[in-house]
């Protein structure tokens, strides 16, 4: 029996240590900000792990841990060696005078303490915003993102310049200028915008509630109903960028309509470390009529040219079909990052119940953008835009249109359009870093091509450009070319927009 001794010492101590290294960690809410992520990557890595207790982790003097140290939810105090990392979670890091620690010392949900005589050699952060809740589980542990940021009800609002919103200018409507008070309800889970919207062209001011509701932290929900001036093209340019082309040089990029307007949708977030995801779905009802100008229309809005340009300002918009259109709304955002490649996405369907003189139709806008470096510091990047319909036509009101300036500029302003559109644009960017002017840094060469076509039912020929230029901090030149009626032109505009 006295043999036997050994041999059973060594299976328990074994069996004990295999039950150690069985304990698993998991993350089920990586939660929003850098804490998520390194934990995840942290677990994934060699290192030693310390389960949750109500007395401190202590890293005695004369010890050294030969791996990254991931302790949870106890105050830790590192007085001898850790090699790697020493990742507290709910709770506070200490790293103590003689201490050595050769990554980073990070406390998530506390505070980080190195003393000045420590050396660590990686990053020293405490993220006292937000914690993860420790549960445990059959095998081990699963964590939970929490903030710790207290939200207390705020009183009734007035956001921007004292309830003053960002201010538009466009074509149909000349100034569009918002203004109301916002407002935060339940907690502050809720969110509201209580908005008068005054439109300079039109005489009008147009009513608007726009709520949001916070269900769970990755889980909310949207409300909005009133009157406006509605587009189908405000992917095309930015709000700002639009309003500065109507100003100067009478170029809308924006067709319009009006109508009375509400929806709900209802969205949820997936996260991980890389890649988030952001499914929805709703309903929206509309009662849309059409808006000037007319084709003899004789006044309108005020730019420094085009203001009689029939092209320009004075540009009619199609005509809608009036009536009631209520439809049902799916669709998702998505991102995802891997070092300095970049893809963002999201895709749009909305599937009519009703549609005025029409019959069902189900239409699918999406959009991609992708970026990732190629060779040294240069950088190819890709820009899509797609509608397709499936069913009947859609009413007018569902058409897109492209052709001017931001998609292909030797066709008229918006003289493409229908419920088929596909734009594509990409582009090569080599940065000349021989070149420095003064402190806006070093200009940067592009190359670009887009081909594109829009139509009713399907695409016609597609139609292309290809160009080169030179952008500087927020402005870039460029000389555009058509490969096929062989026109050249030349524009300016900002590095941001189309």
């Amino acid at each position: 029996m006295r043999r036997a001794f050994p041999a059973v010492a060594v299976a328990l101590a074994l069996c004990a240590a295999t039950a150690r290294a069985q304990v698993r960690v998991t993350i089920a809410d990586v939660g929003p900000g850098p804490g998520g992520p390194l934990i995840q990557r942290a677990l994934r890595q060699s290192h030693r792990l310390v389960e949750p207790d109500t007395a401190p982790f202590v890293v005695e003097r004369n010890a050294r841990i030969r791996t990254s140290l991931i302790v949870l939810g106890r105050n830790t105090r590192v007085d001898g060696a850790v090699d790697g990392d020493v990742i507290v979670i709910g709770g506070n890091l200490y790293v103590r005078t003689g201490a050595t620690v050769g990554g980073r010392a990070i406390a998530i949900g506390g505070g980080a303490y190195p003393s000045s005589l420590a050396v660590v050699t990686g990053e020293v952060a405490g993220f006292r915003q937000s914690t993860f809740d420790i549960a445990r589980t059959a095998d081990g542990y699963r964590l939970s993102y929490r903030s710790l940021e207290q939200q207390a009800e705020k009183p009734l609002l007035f956001p921007m310049a004292y309830g003053f919103r960002a201010p538009q200018y466009d074509r149909v409507n000349g100034l569009t200028q918002p203004f109301g008070p916002a407002f935060a309800f339940a907690n502050a889970r809720g969110l509201g915008d209580v908005v008068a919207t005054y439109r300079s062209n039109l005489g009008a001011i147009d009513p608007l509630l726009d709520l949001r509701y916070q269900l769970t932290r990755r889980t909310r929900a949207t409300l909005s109903a009133g009157r406006g001036s509605f587009s189908n093209d405000a992917w095309i340019w930015p709000d700002l960028v639009n309003s500065l082309s109507v100003v100067a040089l009478g170029e809308d990029t924006r067709n319009f309509y009006r109508a009375d307007r509400a929806d709900i949708t209802l969205f949820r977030l997936w996260e991980g470390v890389s890649a988030r995801l952001e499914p929805f779905i709703g309903a929206m009802t509309e009662r849309a009529w059409s808006v000037g100008p007319g084709v003899f229309a004789n006044r309108g809005p005020w730019s420094v040219i085009g203001r009689a340009d029939l092209l320009g300002m004075r540009r009619p918009n199609p005509a809608v079909d009036a009536g009631r259109l209520t439809s049902l709304i799916v669709g998702a955002t998505g991102h995802w990052e891997s070092a300095e490649t970049i893809v963002h996405a999201r895709a749009r369907v909305e599937a009519s119940l009703s549609s005025p003189a029409s019959g069902r139709f189900q239409q699918i806008t999406s959009d991609v953008a992708v970026s990732f470096p190629t060779f040294g510091e240069q950088q190819y990047a890709l820009d899509v835009h797609w509608v397709t319909t499936l069913g009947e036509t859609p009413p007018p009101q569902r058409f897109a249109y492209l052709g001017g300036s931001g998609t292909l500029p030797f066709l008229d302003m918006l003289s493409q359009g229908g419920d088929v559109l596909l734009l594509i644009d990409q582009r090569y960017s080599v940065p000349l870093t021989t070149v420095t002017v003064g402190v806006f840094g070093s200009p940067v060469l592009q190359f670009r091509h887009r081909i594109g076509a829009a139509g009713v039912g399907g695409l016609p020929s597609l139609e292309q450009m290809v160009g080169v230029g030179l952008s500087l901090t927020i402005v870039r030149g460029e000389i555009q070319a058509d490969p096929v009626s062989r026109r050249v032109r030349a524009a300016a505009g900002f590095t941001f927009s189309r």
